[in-house]
């Protein structure tokens, strides 16, 4: 089941891209993939959440979340629970650096007018990258969550 917020994002985001056409009829599909957007996430994302301690217990939320694991015990849920909302936490943070950063560039480059559009795509792609992403783990926090309060009534 929770692959569909998952499927829901892509067909949604498709659909957006594929009825919106750009200059002389140009789909804007591959308009949308900025590789260096992309690796200044992971670089912030990936070295922030392991060195919370949590990377492991991220990959075990995706297992639990799609019900490939059984959980043995509550601390493993609530580890989960903390790394998907560390993660959505890095991921908001992470858009927003790069907006900033982003936002100074635009700012020394007002003398050229040829640089701000491009500057505002990669500005804009960051804060579509982080909600994209955002909007995928909210799914898997609120299950897990749903996962830890089904695990203390169980114990009750």
């Amino acid at each position: 089941m929770y692959f569909l917020s998952i499927i829901s994002v892509i067909i949604a985001t498709g659909i957006i891209c594929l009825t919106s056409m750009g200059v002389g009829g140009n789909y804007i599909v591959w308009r949308i993939f900025d590789v260096p957007t992309i690796i200044m996430f992971l670089l912030l994302f990936i070295p922030l959440l392991a060195s919370s301690g949590l990377w492991k217990d991220f990959n075990n939320a995706f297992r639990i979340g799609i019900g490939k694991k059984k959980t043995e015990n509550l601390l493993e849920l609530k580890r989960a629970g903390e790394a998907v909302g560390l993660s959505i936490k890095i991921t908001g943070a992470a858009a927003m650096f790069i907006v900033a950063i982003q936002f100074i560039q635009i700012l020394y480059n007002l003398e050229a007018p040829y640089l701000l559009g491009p500057s505002f795509v990669v500005l804009t792609l960051a804060v579509l990258y982080g909600m994209g992403l955002i909007m995928i783990l909210l799914p898997l926090k609120s299950i897990l969550n749903v996962k830890i309060q089904e695990y203390i009534s169980g114990q009750e």
